[in-house]
């Protein structure tokens, strides 16, 4: 196991002679526990007699209490190192700034997590917590290992909130670690707390200030829900009045220009509804739900092909939409393309062959087209060594060649097989 994944993996526990029980303060060297010892580097074992030092025992407690807290005597080592070296944490911390601009991080975090063992106070978890920031920050593509140490500072900021209890610096900290992960409702909770917490200054201003922009953000959201039920509850003039607020303060969220461009279009004020839905279109990257209302608003307006053109769009980015499928197969068939309307007919029977809407389509399509709809096609992409096998059982005296033998894929359809 690497030793970053086992850091424990050279230290020895010894047991100290009983000669040398003594007190140091209020602390007790008690001989019947055992001690760990940190192996000097490069060795696998140590001469008890002549090689132990007081800087390996140190040492070694430190790295216990470090990465094994739930170690049975772990706070005998720390009350251990606090009597013989009272201000351990303070120089701990120094060597740990010092190892973190160094860029030797994992040494920095051994000696932050002694110091919120040793002495823990609200400076040491963020202490650690900005290290894992900066940990964090090494992955430039924000995966797995970025993931892991934004988890893990966290993790400790909700520690030292467990450890120190109410404290308006670790809120602060919280809060704002959530508001840069976009959860808003969370950072409001703990900046809230640190607010009843900090005392005045310029930092509880400009907290101040932030809560004032996510109590407005919080809102205009709780507004743009608001509007999107009226719409439901067949109430477009109230969402109107609502989204017309709404947008007056946030002219670049895209789904506002949606919902108002949807309620303008069950008004039938398709022209507004147009516009509305291209400046939803302008501020996202797109969706299927824009173009199929943009399809309805060109096909009431009497631009039934862009309205095609639209509903492509749709089909191409949701192909798994039945509505809109069904959509743009009724499209053709009303205007007897029939090739098309098979096109989408088919892709249609194959999201849902009991669709009823599907089902009517195709009874009107068998009625324009006179051509009888067989069971559903289906591609199915079968090997060269198939094939072969096949028309071997088919055709005995079938001679392979260089061609039918390559490994290729070739597509079938039942249709293919049924003509």
């Amino acid at each position: 196991m690497p030793e970053q994944q086992n850091p424990l993996k050279h230290c020895i526990f010894i047991s100290l002679p009983p000669s040398m029980e003594r007190d140091i303060g209020d602390f007790h060297v008690d001989s019947s526990i055992q001690i760990p010892v940190q192996l000097p580097d490069g060795k696998t074992q140590i001469d008890s007699k002549t090689e132990i030092s007081f800087e390996l025992i140190v040492a070694g407690m430190l790295k216990v209490i470090a990465f094994n807290w739930e170690h049975e005597h772990a706070s005998y080592y720390r009350d251990f190192v606090l009597a013989v070296q009272p201000d351990a944490p303070q120089e701990l911390t120094l060597a740990a700034i010092a190892q973190e601009k160094k860029g030797n991080y994992t040494f920095a975090e051994e000696l932050f997590l002694s110091v919120i063992r040793l002495a823990p106070q609200s400076a040491s978890f963020i202490n650690l917590a900005t290290l894992y920031s900066s940990m964090a920050t090494q992955d430039s593509n924000k995966g797995e290992v970025y993931d892991l140490y934004q988890q893990k500072m966290i993790n400790i900021l909700q520690e030292g909130l467990e450890v120190v209890g109410e404290d308006a610096t670790l809120y602060s900290e919280i809060g704002f670690f959530h508001l840069y992960q976009g959860n808003v409702e969370l950072a409001k909770e703990y900046l809230d707390h640190y607010l009843e917490l900090a005392e005045d200054g310029e930092k509880k201003k400009h907290v101040q200030n932030i809560m004032k922009d996510i109590n407005t953000k919080l809102n205009d959201d709780a507004n743009l829900m608001q509007a999107y039920d009226a719409i439901q509850m067949n109430d477009e003039e109230k969402a109107l009045v609502l989204l017309a607020s709404y947008i007056k303060d946030n002219p670049k969220v895209w789904n506002a220009w949606f919902l108002k461009g949807w309620a303008l279009r069950r008004l039938t004020r398709f022209q507004e509804a147009e516009e509305a839905l291209v400046q939803a279109l302008a501020l996202s990257k797109g969706s299927s739900d824009i173009y199929n209302e943009l399809a309805l608003c060109s096909l009431e307006t009497g631009k039934t092909e862009l309205a095609k053109t639209y509903l492509n769009t749709a089909v191409d980015l949701d192909d798994e939409n039945i509505t809109l499928v069904s959509n743009l197969a009724y499209l053709h068939l009303k205007d007897g393309e029939f090739d098309e309307a098979r096109k989408f007919l088919e892709m249609a029977r194959v999201i849902d062959p009991k669709d009823p809407v599907i089902i009517q389509l195709m009874k009107d399509y068998q009625n324009q087209s006179g051509e009888t709809l067989s069971s559903p096609v289906v591609e199915e992409l079968v090997s060269t060594e198939e094939v072969i096998t096949q028309s071997k059982e088919e055709h005995p005296f079938f001679i392979q060649g260089k061609e039918e033998t390559d490994d290729i894929e070739a597509s079938f359809s039942l249709e293919d097989v049924e003509r």
